[in-house]
């Protein structure tokens, strides 16, 4: 017979869980022609103003084979859904004017040309997960690597008299190739 699962139990197994409010989002912007936002004292704006971010899906499609009345399920290929980041935007619009001037490198507004090599506006993106125990710093348990990422859209901010205590943020969505995940040190590759 089965022990009923106690309260002491699920603590234990759970150990404190992961916390959503712990993680970071970085990546290295394109060489040609997107001027690097900054922050004073800050090394990577993206990693301050990223307010809100998710890990990436995993999907597996599934290929449905009919045979006499009956259909058998089997794994297909894997499929990424586009990534999507939560901005703040700072006062002088440096980090959504980063993100425009990427976007613009791809295709031009008016000639409908892309001004940089397709292979210059690919930039990974790092979406690192912290752990709140073990020691006074924050330990990265797992992280996804976006792999080969350029922005696909960058959101309208909404502006309102009435919308007085908050700051203005925008997303900004991504596609990308695959992802690879890290566990501590170990690497898995999910590929396409």
């Amino acid at each position: 017979m089965a022990k009923p699962l106690g309260i002491l139990g699920f603590q234990k197994a759970i150990r404190g869980a992961v916390r959503p409010n712990l993680f970071q989002v970085t990546h290295a912007w394109p060489d040609t022609g997107v001027t690097v936002p900054s922050l004073e004292g800050a090394e990577d704006a993206v990693a301050y103003l990223c307010k809100s971010a998710a890990l990436p899906a995993t999907n597996v499609g599934t290929v449905e084979l009919p045979f006499r009345g009956r259909v058998i399920k089997v794994p297909g290929d894997r499929t990424y859904e586009t990534w999507t980041g939560t901005f703040y935007n700072d006062d002088a619009f440096k980090m959504r004017s980063a993100y425009e001037k990427w976007i613009q490198l791809t295709n031009g507004v008016d000639a409908n040309v892309a001004e940089a090599d397709v292979s210059d506006i690919f930039k990974n993106i790092t979406v690192a997960q912290f752990d709140k125990f073990g020691s006074d710093k924050l330990k990265v348990i797992r992280s996804y690597e976006l792999v080969q990422a350029f922005p696909v859209s960058v959101s309208q901010i909404s502006v309102a008299y009435d919308n007085n205590d908050s700051y203005e943020e925008f997303d900004v969505e991504f596609a990308y190739q695959y992802h690879v995940t890290k566990d501590g040190l170990t690497t898995n590759r999910v590929s396409a």
